[in-house]
């Protein structure tokens, strides 16, 4: 099996949907198949170097230069030619064509998916129409859903991330919709690389809460700063509420000028783990999740969430089990949620237990065996149809 992957957003870009390939494109590595990446080039590097494997003898990786985009200044959106493409293509000769991502490189590998009569897979990722409320362009939806409609009715199986995607889908009429879930690596994400010197560091003796993620507003961080002006108000001098990302709401973070916040910037690899280790609460109050990757890496850090009963998390969140939940948009009850958490040690441990045992029951391996059956189905399915017609 050869698979080409289309995406418009990649390493060392950091967002579910690079964390996904990365993995993605390890297993197939090691498993010997043969996979083909078209991708933006970024000016940027992830001083790591973990996300690309030059020297894996099954990947081929294509970057395109692309232009920079004002909701996310890193990343970036590229319109390779189509003839480039189909060179490129007709060379590798895939067996299957996987498209991550809707606009322009995703759109070159549904057209060349069309034009080759190959099997095409699409997994939607990011809830855009949900999106648009939080920048002020609703009045846009219609037209984005009408181009999304039209977009994903090319898909031979259209993957969705949670169970609550998967019914949004369905309800907006999605043909050929199938679960393609997220899995967590258990050994990078542990309790074990809790580092106390770290905790030192961000506030001694205090109570820290984490959020992990993009910096933007669909993600209800202002939610989470009403919550830390109120419980500094209330418990002064005894938290701190750690922000770990980049975005486009930084700034605003910094305006409100509170002195129990902290920016980090992004962070990956041990740095990652041992933030997330080093908590006591992750908080979460985003409600727009296709499912959540950042509260299960929390999870398995030994961290029990505070969260919306709303989006992907749904899938793996559970009120009284490893979260305390609340409606999508209540500040108020958010707050007393992140409170109690932090008030009650004994709940919070049976919480943090419970969230431990659900990350662990997700295993990566399992997930991608069940994309690669899916794969499987979708050219079997494909070759049948061919047949048929001709």
């Amino acid at each position: 099996m050869k698979i080409a992957y289309f995406t418009d957003t990649y390493n060392p870009e950091v967002n579910g949907v690079t964390n996904t390939l990365s993995r993605l494109g390890t297993y197939l590595d090691e498993r010997g198949i043969h996979h083909t990446v078209f991708a933006p080039a970024y000016e940027y590097e992830d001083p790591l170097r973990r996300w690309e494997n030059r020297h894996s003898p099954y990947r081929n990786l294509y970057r395109f230069k692309g232009l920079k985009t004002p909701f996310s200044p890193k990343s970036r959106l590229a319109f390779p030619g189509f003839r480039e493409i189909d060179t490129i293509c007709d060379k590798f000769r895939p067996d299957l064509i996987h498209v991550s991502t809707e606009l322009g490189i995703g759109f070159r590998g549904m057209r060349y998916a069309l034009t080759r009569g190959l099997p095409l897979v699409m997994s939607y990722h990011t809830n855009y129409g949900e999106y648009l409320r939080y920048f002020n362009l609703g009045f846009l939806k219609p037209v984005l859903e009408k181009y999304l409609a039209w977009f994903y009715r090319f898909a031979h199986r259209i993957l969705a991330p949670s169970r609550h995607t998967l019914e949004d889908l369905f309800h907006r009429q999605y043909q050929g919709l199938d679960l393609w879930s997220r899995g967590i690596d258990a050994a990078l994400f542990n309790p074990s690389y809790r580092n106390e010197g770290l905790r030192d560091r961000i506030g001694r003796g205090k109570f820290i809460f984490l959020y992990v993620g993009r910096l933007s507003p669909e993600k209800s961080l202002d939610m989470l700063l009403y919550g830390a002006a109120e419980i500094e108000g209330r418990f002064p001098g005894k938290t701190v509420f750690v922000f770990t990302g980049d975005g486009p709401y930084a700034e605003v973070i910094k305006t409100q000028n509170l002195s129990n916040v902290v920016l980090t910037g992004f962070k990956r690899g041990r740095e990652l783990s041992e933030i997330y280790a080093s908590a006591d609460c992750f908080a979460f109050p985003s409600g727009t999740e296709t499912f959540g990757n950042a509260a299960l890496e929390a999870m398995a850090s030994g961290l029990p969430v505070a969260g919306v009963a709303s989006g992907g998390v749904t899938d793996f969140l559970s009120h009284g089990n490893n979260a305390l939940l609340c409606p999508q948009g209540s500040r108020e009850a958010f707050l007393e949620n992140l409170i109690t958490l932090m008030t009650d040690p004994a709940l919070r441990r049976g919480l943090a237990e419970g969230a431990r045992k659900t990350a662990l029951a997700r295993d990566w391996n399992r997930v991608f065996e069940g994309l690669l059956n899916t794969y499987a189905t979708v050219i079997e399915e494909q070759r049948r149809y061919l047949k048929r017609a001709s």
